[in-house]
């Protein structure tokens, strides 16, 4: 790659990066730095869940950012790295079910409503004496996702295995500095460093909290047909079952633990009682970095022209591909970015 004026310097090829740079590079001079991947692209179980959360349907903008999401794997001709086999979900208690039953009237082509005597025969081994629902959503195969990705990049963007460690904003253009001791001039600049931003001091007065969450690989002992997400989730995968997850707010390490994983078992086995007899086959971990508050991510300038983008927490596959799509136009046009994803500082 020449050292020219690059069109956007994009650092941070975890699901939010990486996904700008397939939309930015259809048009720009796109680079990538690669060195570090945000951490939690790394281990999350892939759950694609647009009805996320106890209220449901209330997600800002789900439905929109699902329809990116299978937009950008057509796009990267990854869609089978995804099972959009749909998630059940058991209601936690009767007030719970209600909502479910009403949103079954209202969305019917995305969420089905399941009754309690009904579960018993069609997913024996799920505890639902609530009733439960299954939702649009499935799993993706985040590694392949990501793999997937960045080789559909390489024909039309730089792709280059260096952190960054400094940059200045002249005004006219922003000169970054990597790792290597080379330095790169770019029109823009986006930071989608996930939890990299705290060895990063401009960024450290951004309202963001990282938390740890670990997961739990277990041995299935009974079939479990699809994804589940109630208490925790458990996400099916080949000859295995992904157990999720605990968010420690004080994390002293980044390593699994035994009381992290026993906290796993506990509560997945509330609504999958053979979790009790499974046998574990592995744990790990990483870092998530969400945004106190709105839990929804944070996009915006930090400077005329260097941009974060940052805080997906564990909704980095349902959000990253909507931002990727949408974020040259609100850098073009800074007042249509959503008042919902703007920078907050502490």
């Amino acid at each position: 790659m020449q050292d020219s004026t690059l069109d956007i310097i994009i650092v941070g090829a975890g699901l939010g990066g990486t996904c700008a740079a397939l939309y930015f590079s259809n048009s720009k001079r796109v680079a990538l730095l690669s060195g570090t991947a945000p951490a939690a692209s790394t281990i999350a179980a892939g759950l694609v869940n647009p009805f996320a959360g106890q209220r449901m349907g209330g997600l800002w903008n789900a439905s929109v950012a699902y329809q990116d999401f299978l937009h950008t794997l057509r796009r990267a001709d990854a869609l089978e790295t995804y099972n959009p086999c749909g998630i059940l979900r058991p209601a936690l208690n009767e007030a719970q079910a209600s909502l479910f039953r009403t949103i079954s009237l209202e969305k019917p082509d995305s969420f089905t409503w399941i009754q309690p005597d009904q579960m018993v025969g069609m997913y024996p081994s799920i505890t639902a004496p609530f009733g439960a629902a299954i939702t649009k959503g499935g799993v993706a195969d985040i590694p392949q996702m990501l793999d997937r990705l960045i080789t559909s990049l390489i024909p039309r963007c730089t792709v280059i295995q260096n952190n960054l460690t400094n940059w200045e904003d002249h005004g006219s253009e922003v000169t970054a500095v990597l790792d290597s001791g080379r330095s790169l001039k770019t029109k823009k600049l986006i930071l989608a460093v996930g939890a990299g931003y705290q060895s990063i001091p401009k960024l450290r007065n951004l309202n963001l909290h990282c938390t740890k969450g670990q997961l739990v690989h277990v041995s299935p002992v009974s079939e479990i047909p699809l994804p589940v997400s109630g208490y925790g989730y458990a996400v099916p995968i080949e000859d295995r079952l992904i157990l999720g997850t605990t968010y420690e707010h004080a994390p002293q390490d980044l390593e699994p633990n035994e009381e992290g994983i026993a906290k796993i078992l506990a509560l997945t086995q509330q609504m999958i009682p053979s979790v009790a007899s499974a046998k574990v086959l592995s744990a790990s971990a990483g870092i998530r970095v969400g945004v106190p508050g709105t839990r929804l991510p944070m996009v915006g300038p930090l400077t005329s022209n260097v941009w974060v983008l940052t805080g997906l927490g564990s909704k980095g596959l349902l959000f990253g591909s909507h931002i990727g799509r949408n974020l040259e136009n609100w850098m073009t046009n800074p007042s249509s970015l959503p008042n919902e994803l703007h920078l907050q500082k502490n």
